[in-house]
């Protein structure tokens, strides 16, 4: 029913559908897939190799005693973090679909992977919209701290890392695929992947522009946020805790992009609350500095230091070394 009172709309209002569509495709041609496939074709490449491995211990040396998410998902949340939307999605499916996470662990990585970017956040709404690079770096280290603390909430109990880095260079060496069907099968994924948002973004730029919705900034910013964020911009730093928000949702489009990458492999219940948890601390992580980069790095500094410490105290107090232990003295006796 829903899909038939957009295609009547999509018909009444041709015009504004066109437009929309134009703008949908110029932002796919100068802004996602530049930004998108570099970072969703070498992450595909490194999972399929087995390179995600001793990458991912690697990672988990700063990451895991921070956020508790395994290694694996430490090379997720990073590309994530330096690929955008969709490039975090596409590393949690393909670490799924090659063994290396379950599903359950899929499930709680997903939202906490599926970021936006930098390329986005500095380059179009600091540079862009703002004219102001400092702005897009603060909203940045915000989206950062915001996956960080979410990670720490919903992202996992990772056990404690077994394998050595010798060990597992030593096992991706032995096992690495060939080169050539490597590069195959993940540009052949990267292609898939790249498609599935551009149809969403253009989508979704139509039918921004015949809707309602369209005409203000937090109902248009719950569907697509880049609209909704240029039309923010336009108030200045007043408007950093709400973009920050927007950012840190983002946005329906976003959401079936990332469904749609993974397949519809995962359950997106869990996926929703906390995007919507997400959007909730970056408002008031942005709230509190209102654009000033002291107060936002006193911040950054004190929560990561408490994360850091916490993870500590989780280390030492964890249950598994008295279970080794134990399993230790069992066998010598």
């Amino acid at each position: 029913m829903l899909f038939f009172v957009v295609c009547v709309c999509f018909a009444l209002f041709p015009a504004q559908v066109l437009w929309g569509a134009q703008n949908g495709l110029a932002l796919c041609i100068n802004a996602v897939i530049p930004s998108l496939l570099p970072f969703i074709f070498i992450s595909s490449c490194i999972i399929k190799s087995g390179f995600s491995k001793p990458l991912g211990i690697v990672f988990s040396k700063i990451l895991t005693p921070l956020t508790k998410i395994s290694p694996i998902g430490c090379v997720c949340f990073v590309t994530g973090i330096l690929g955008g939307y969709g490039a975090g999605a596409k590393a949690v499916c393909e670490s799924f679909k090659q063994g290396q996470i379950s599903k359950e662990e899929a499930q709680r990585l997903l939202p906490v992977c599926n970021n936006a970017g930098p390329l986005f956040i500095i380059g179009t709404i600091g540079i862009n919209f703002f004219s102001d690079k400092t702005v897009g770096v603060i909203l940045f280290m915000i989206q950062i701290l915001t996956a960080l603390l979410c990670a720490s909430f919903f992202g996992g109990s990772a056990k404690k890392q077994s394998e050595k880095l010798c060990d597992s260079i030593k096992t991706y060496k032995k096992n690495k695929p060939s080169l050539g069907k490597l590069v195959t099968e993940a540009a052949g994924d990267c292609a898939n992947a790249i498609a599935a948002v551009c149809v969403f973004v253009i989508t979704f730029s139509a039918l921004t522009e015949i809707i309602p919705f369209g005409k203000y900034s937090f109902l248009s910013g719950i569907i697509e946020i880049t609209k909704a964020s240029a039309q923010l911009s336009r108030e200045g730093y007043a408007a950093l805790p709400m973009i920050s928000a927007f950012i840190a949702w983002g946005g329906l489009s976003v959401h079936f992009q990332a469904n749609a990458i993974t397949e519809g492999c995962f359950s997106m219940k869990n996926y929703y609350v906390v995007k919507l948890i997400s959007a909730m601390i970056s408002y008031a992580i942005a709230k509190i500095c209102l654009g000033d980069m002291n107060v936002l790095l006193l911040v950054c500094s004190v929560t990561v230091a408490t994360m850091a410490f916490w993870g500590i105290i989780r280390n030492l107090f964890s249950p598994e070394p008295s279970r080794q232990h134990g399993f230790r003295q069992q066998r010598h006796s």
